[in-house]
């Protein structure tokens, strides 16, 4: 808890062990994964799925930052902990090396399938340590429609999963609108859990921005809001949401700022010559205030006016923990809720009510 409002973040991280998959990999598929001594580059089936890049280590802060829970290996225990000092009653955990682990191309269905459950399960152990307040969002293996759902299925209904998490990035040249996922977004909308979209830079599929920026500078400006507005296109300009209208999908890892300028832009195309061309009979605004949902992050100033815009309902709040631009934890959310353009209404939506119905969390 911060001062009187309850949080949830929606946005946390956890930091997998690097033998994670020589551990709980299945006895036919071991020895496929091999994490470098860098901790960042991953080979699966003899390739990279990662590129080179600097580890958190390298930055000079984030040692001291997070000195406690890089005592412990980031284990479920030292997050409780940092949880605690931040004042967040709930997290719900995304991956790291999980963000790469599945996606390139030459990775088949089955082991795919394989990784994603060694993943799963080595997740719900880590969430056995308060399943109060960790809360496991399901890898799947998307190279294959009837193992993606029987894996959300079973993280979700067996292990207590509370979304799945997706890159916005093609895999297999299948964009997020391509109708193999209609299966996918079917069964996530029975479910009842959203779609988590989450971009990761250092991927070797194509990402925006890695033809025209040399710097991670320039790289991380450009690529989160830049593949989360190409995710949006997907999911508002292809009918996705009309047919599957019960489904939420979360843009995350970009803060919110984006949204409005965003949703007035493609509402204008919409409803010009070429509107024609998209497949939804309802307004991109109007999807998305109904079925999408977006993460501010700390030191967001264009908060207000994004309320304003769009309201207080679809939106969420999520630290990245434990990111390197976290450099005021454990106080990140203090400029949030010290803020007086918000309102304490709007402020309990975002920190709590809003993320309370998307995960069905008490």
């Amino acid at each position: 808890m911060k001062g009187q409002f309850h949080v949830i973040d929606t946005n946390r991280h956890v930091m997998e062990p690097s033998d994670l998959w020589d551990t709980w990999l299945e006895q036919g598929y071991k020895g496929q994964v091999t994490v470098g001594d860098d901790g960042t580059s991953i080979v699966v089936k003899g390739r990279s799925v990662s590129d080179p890049r600097p580890s958190y280590l390298d930055v000079p802060s984030y040692r001291r930052v997070f000195q406690d829970a890089l005592n412990s290996g980031f284990d479920a225990s030292s997050h409780l902990k940092d949880m605690d000092k931040e004042g967040v009653d709930v997290g719900v955990l995304l991956p790291t090396r999980g963000m790469y682990v599945i996606w390139a191309d030459h990775i088949d269905t089955d082991l795919s399938a394989a990784l994603c459950r060694a993943y799963n399960n080595w997740l719900h152990s880590y969430c056995a340590a308060d399943p109060r307040r960790l809360k496991g969002v399901a890898l799947v293996p998307l190279q294959g429609t009837e193992e993606a759902k029987a894996e959300l299925r079973r993280a979700v209904q067996e292990l207590g999963f509370v979304a799945v998490y997706m890159r916005p990035n093609p895999l297999l040249k299948r964009k997020l609108h391509d109708p193999a996922y209609d299966s996918l977004y079917a069964e996530a909308e029975s479910l009842g859990v959203p779609i988590l979209l989450h971009e990761g830079w250092g991927s070797v599929l194509h990402q925006l921005g890695e033809d025209r920026q040399d710097t991670i500078f320039g790289l991380e400006g450009v690529l989160d809001p830049f593949e989360m507005m190409l995710a949006l296109m997907s999911f508002m300009g292809h009918n996705v949401l009309e047919r599957f209208p019960d489904l939420k999908v979360g843009y995350l890892g970009s803060g919110a700022g984006w949204i409005p300028y965003w949703l007035d832009r493609v509402d204008e195309h919409w409803g010009g010559p070429f509107g024609a061309e998209a497949s939804s009979t309802e307004a991109p605004s109007i999807l998305f205030k109904r079925q999408g949902f977006a993460c501010v992050e700390p030191g967001e100033r264009t908060t207000p006016e994004v309320v304003d815009e769009v309201g207080n309902h679809c939106l969420v709040w999520g630290s990245q923990y434990p990111h390197p631009e976290l450099t005021d934890f454990p106080n990140e959310l203090d400029s949030f809720v010290a803020d007086p353009l918000l309102t304490d209404e709007t402020k309990t939506r975002i920190l709590w009510d809003n993320a309370a119905s998307l995960f069905r969390i008490s």
